[in-house]
């Protein structure tokens, strides 16, 4: 079963469970704006429907959609859900304490797949409120949701219960969501979730004797999403939808996590746990740009296993992922950039001591940084992939430039900045590259104080140690106790130059 098969299905359920993204003050007006939103997504959507009173019941739910890049479709079926209008001009929408979610998938190269999704919940209310022509305001919590693997079929066998476990679990769930009208809807979103629980547990359907394990928990998360969604978008179709104004800010933070793992595979065993004090993620996404946060803060990773001689264990202080990158094509250059940050890494004596037994290298905490920015062209539709594939040149690089780069470990440290520009139009002078100009300044600790220390252990000879020292000699100039400096530039006639020496 793909991940667009599982996709496809989890947007129906998602979209369902939290309301649809629009309503009204009446509960026929509620169901025809949450069924618009879903047709609108792409999914073809039949029910039936009753009155009594102040509720609206809609039962027998089916939706449909085509899986993208010809993967065939995902059928889902939601036996019911009540709208009841409070008399106050707002409406409730509520669902039983368990609400099966039937998934059947068809994808082309795969085999069939039908599957049960039972979600439950504890004391959900959603209550919906504002003016129509305007916007719309959801307030919702809960004790407790949740979402569970009941039953999976592949192919038409049943998979014992034992070999397919999933399920998530969120407690106290506190949000608001406002909602706009209007061929694009804007929707702002903040939620906050005292805990989240997950447990994954599946056995190799081909019989390989495989099996992966996983299970963790969140606290204390924060959710916030900014998005502009379309009439009639379709998320697979992504240059489009961002043609048509389609975008998205969504972040996730969380105070604590933890998660145990296992992987077992030709009867060898892997074993592992990850501890962090807090962490998050943030996407954005528009037709301009793709950019991305990944933090960590105080992780702590362990495994064990029958490959591994020992236990290993390493730290981070700090961890960070980030990029922004340029989308759609242009006339104009765009920004990129690019960051990344692995901060006082440690590791256990035992790592060590496999190549330093003598602990004769010092182990201080090492650290790598990196920050660039640019600007670059976007030559084809990136969303594309036989455009891709068939581009000989899918982008053209502008400008670069290195902000800072640190590189601490072992007693040594190098730091780095500078900044390049390049002529597209030349590409005969670095042999199909386009030509820089531009300088970059490093400066280099502790490089011969470390080639002392590996030499005497033995893990450098001697006149490797030599021939890297006349390296350093030819690129960089002496600037204190072992301490080097280097400035390597290249000019608009393609001399490449150190120190203003040219060396080519």
């Amino acid at each position: 079963m793909s991940w667009n098969t599982l996709r496809g299905g989890l947007a129906a359920v998602i979209a369902l469970a939290a309301g649809g993204a629009s309503a009204d003050v009446t509960a026929r007006q509620v169901w025809d704006d949450m069924r618009g939103y879903l047709e609108g997504m792409g999914y073809s959507v039949t029910a039936s429907d009753s009155a009594a009173g102040d509720t609206l019941t809609v039962r027998d739910i089916s939706l449909a959609r085509a899986l993208p890049d010809d993967e065939g479709s995902v059928d889902v079926t939601v036996p019911e859900i009540r709208f009841t209008e409070n008399g106050d001009g707002t409406v409730s929408i509520r669902y039983p304490e368990t609400l099966p979610v039937a998934i059947s998938a068809r994808p082309e190269d795969e085999p069939p797949a039908d599957f049960r999704l039972d979600l439950t919940q504890s004391g959900l209310e959603i209550v919906v409120s504002g003016d129509p022509e305007d916007s719309l305001r959801y307030d919702y919590g809960a004790a407790q949701l949740g979402i569970a693997l009941a039953d999976l079929v592949v192919d038409g066998q049943p998979v014992p219960p034992g070999d397919a476990r999933a399920a998530l679990t969120v407690t106290g769930l506190d949000g608001t969501a406002t909602v706009g009208s209007g061929p694009l809807r804007a929707i702002e979103q903040s939620a906050s979730m005292e805990r989240l629980d997950y447990d994954v547990d599946f056995v190799d359907p081909e019989g390989d004797d495989g099996r992966v394990t996983l299970k963790g928990s969140m606290n204390a998360l924060e959710s916030r999403t900014s998005a502009r969604i379309p009439e009639r978008a379709d998320l697979d179709d992504m240059a489009a939808a961002l043609d048509e104004g389609y975008a998205l800010e969504s972040s996730l933070s969380y105070s604590g996590g933890q998660a145990d793992f296992s992987a077992e595979e030709d009867g060898q065993t892997l074993t592992g746990s990850t501890r962090a004090t807090q962490g998050g993620v943030a996407l954005a996404i528009d037709a301009e740009r793709l950019s991305y946060d990944l933090t960590g803060e105080g992780t702590d990773v362990t495994l064990e296993g029958d490959e591994l001689p020992f236990p290993v264990s390493f730290q981070m202080a700090r961890t960070v992922m980030s990029f922004v990158v340029p989308l759609t094509p242009s006339d104009e250059p765009r920004a990129f950039s690019l960051g990344l940050t692995l901060g006082d890494f440690t590791m256990s004596d035992n790592l060590w001591n496999i190549f330093d037994p003598g602990a004769m290298l010092p182990r201080d905490p090492a650290t790598l940084s990196l920050d660039v920015d640019g600007l670059a062209r976007v030559l084809v539709n990136v969303f594309d992939p036989d455009v891709m594939e068939s581009a000989d040149e899918p982008a053209q690089l502008e400008a670069m430039t290195l902000n800072s780069l640190e590189l601490r470990a072992a007693g040594a440290e190098l730091t780095g900045e500078g900044a390049f520009t390049f002529d597209n139009s030349d590409t005969a002078t670095f042999n199909g590259m386009p030509h820089p100009t531009g300088s970059i300044d490093l400066r280099l600790a502790g490089a011969n104080a470390l080639l002392d220390t590996l030499v005497s252990m033995g893990l450098l000879p001697e006149e490797q140690a030599m021939g890297a020292r006349m390296m350093m000699s030819m690129f960089a100039v002496p600037a204190g106790d072992d301490v080097l400096r280097s400035n390597i530039a290249i000019n608009g006639e393609g001399q490449i130059l150190a120190n203003g020496q040219r060396i080519q």
